[in-house]
């Protein structure tokens, strides 16, 4: 759900620009796009615009792929000066199509600017695809970053070795565990699992899997109200990659591919406890979360007991129960609905400043990074 959506925006974020939310208001995470930059790297172009004076102080990504772990993505990558690969003339043959329905929608210009200002922060991109998420946008970047890769980061990922060793589950799992609606109280991974107002309701299908519906805001830069996300997904009973999964679901989210692994690690009255691992382009990222039947559920009658049933759920899989922050759910009438809207896609102008952006991502370190980036501002 959510911590999908954030480390996929992630994803993006540095690619361009999400393991947002989760099922778990995913997770996953949510992706990026590759250092604004690399992602558009095309210093042949007739749009390129001389560098600004900002730029001559500009960091400069050198590091090579094979400096790299075998598990580094492109949040990594962009995060320690890793040089992309980019292939100029792929984004029009190859990715043709979207480029054109991209480049010629306003909207969807402002989205990829927006990423770029970006450089791979995480919440900052899933900001911005919480203000110009839309179906060109997801497919341009699908094309250019995964489909064709006309951005790269030269790394052959290898995540063997994160999906080893899974946490111990509950022996007693069983897909019908996790059915009805949860909140989700308490998050371990800062970067995924913590937006506000996380619902996820899960429905049994005829074929046995789960399907869940997810709800989780991201709050405005501002701190003046929040967008409201909903992203459906398809839970599987499996084992996954690391083996010792109860819950398999991959999907794309904002254009990218994700996968991830769930493990029932805690249950009880009211109350579920689980741990999570998974990858994308960016790169692997792992948390965990806990659902309730009520949102209050930990302040009601009972609520240190079944708290210290969490904790030692916690324990048992190795981590540390004073990591889960609580999340709010209060939920104030503030929040507008995430992405562009028709109305809102037709009336998008392009400003000089936008011109202007686009150049970090043909000429990567063109532009130094705004301090104040607001995506609800653009």
């Amino acid at each position: 759900g959510s911590s999908v959506g954030s480390s996929v925006a992630s994803n993006i974020g540095s690619s361009v620009g999400s393991s947002v939310g989760h099922g778990s208001s995913r997770r996953r995470a949510t992706p990026w796009l590759p250092n604004a930059a690399a992602t558009l790297a095309i210093a042949s172009s007739s749009l390129l615009l001389p560098p600004a004076p900002a730029a001559l102080a500009a960091d400069v990504a050198t590091r090579t792929a094979a400096e790299f772990s075998s598990t580094a993505g492109f949040e990594e990558f962009a995060e320690q000066g890793g040089k992309m690969k980019a292939d100029p003339s792929c984004f029009f043959n190859q990715c043709k199509e979207p480029t054109q329905a991209c480049f010629t929608n306003p909207a969807c210009l402002k989205g990829i600017t927006c990423l770029g200002n970006c450089r791979g922060e995480q919440l900052c991109a899933t900001q911005c695809f919480a203000r110009f998420g839309s179906e060109k946008l997801n497919a341009w970047l699908a094309c250019t970053l995964e489909e064709e890769e006309c951005v790269s980061t030269g790394v052959q990922q290898d995540t063997q070795a994160f999906y080893a060793n899974p946490p111990p589950v509950v022996g007693s799992f069983k897909p019908s565990d996790l059915e009805g609606k949860w909140f989700k109280v308490l998050g371990y991974n800062p970067k995924y699992d913590n937006y506000p107002c996380q619902s996820n309701t899960f429905t049994a299908a005829a074929d046995g899997s789960l399907d869940n519906d997810i709800l989780f805001r991201v709050p405005k830069p501002s701190g003046a109200g929040s967008w409201q996300n909903n992203f459906k997904e398809k839970l599987v009973a499996g084992a996954g990659r690391s083996g010792g999964a109860n819950l398999v679901v991959e999907g794309k989210m904002f254009g990218l591919t994700f996968h991830e692994d769930w493990y029932l690690i805690g249950k009880g009255d009211g109350y579920r406890v689980v741990a999570y691992r998974g990858d994308t382009q960016q790169g692997p990222y792992d948390g965990a979360f806990v659902f309730t039947q009520q949102a209050d559920a930990l302040e009601r009658p009972g609520g240190q007991k079944m708290r210290a049933e969490i904790d030692a759920a916690m324990r048992s899989a190795k981590l540390d129960p004073a990591q889960l922050a609580q999340i709010d759910n209060s939920c104030p009438a503030d929040a507008t609905s995430a992405g562009v809207s028709a109305a809102e896609a037709s009336k998008e102008k392009l400003e000089w400043k936008d011109v202007f952006e686009l150049t970090e991502w043909f000429r990567p370190g063109t532009i130094r990074k705004q301090a104040n980036f607001d995506p609800a501002k653009m």
